[in-house]
């Protein structure tokens, strides 16, 4: 008898201290929770036709505590393209270009705009370049 008290006992206590650690997130659709350096965002249900999009932070204000710029990055199967900020201005914060992601269904490719020639005066793009981003 003392013998499958002992084993109850050693199996509760291996089954709380288990739950003990263990973490429930619900998250609502868009809805970001961040620990550490995970972030996890609750999205769509994904369709075989679309990519998922992850945003993360790019630029952040460590006296405030905030992202100033987010990148967002697209995965489907195993293409990935990523919208960032490719001109930053440190001074006031700014991002002055962002490249951008297209994403063919019909082809299951991406198209990454970024930019080529960037005007430092007038803080402005004046010459793009596609990327195609194939297997």
């Amino acid at each position: 008898m003392n013998k499958y008290l002992l084993m109850g006992f050693i199996g509760g206590v291996t089954f709380l201290a288990a739950n003990v650690a263990a973490k429930e997130v619900s998250l609502d659709t868009g809805e970001t929770y961040r620990q550490g350096d995970l972030t996890v965002t609750c999205g769509q249900q994904l369709t075989e036709d679309e990519p998922l999009a992850l945003n993360d932070c790019q630029y952040w204000d460590d006296f405030n505590k905030k992202c100033l710029f987010e990148k967002k990055t697209y995965i489907y199967k195993n293409l990935q393209c990523v919208e960032e900020c490719q001109y930053w201005e440190k001074f006031n914060n700014t991002c002055h270009y962002q490249t951008k992601c297209f994403f063919s269904p019909a082809q299951k490719t991406f198209v990454r705009t970024t930019c080529d020639k960037f005007d430092d005066f007038n803080n402005t793009c004046v010459k793009t370049h596609d990327i195609k981003i194939v297997h």
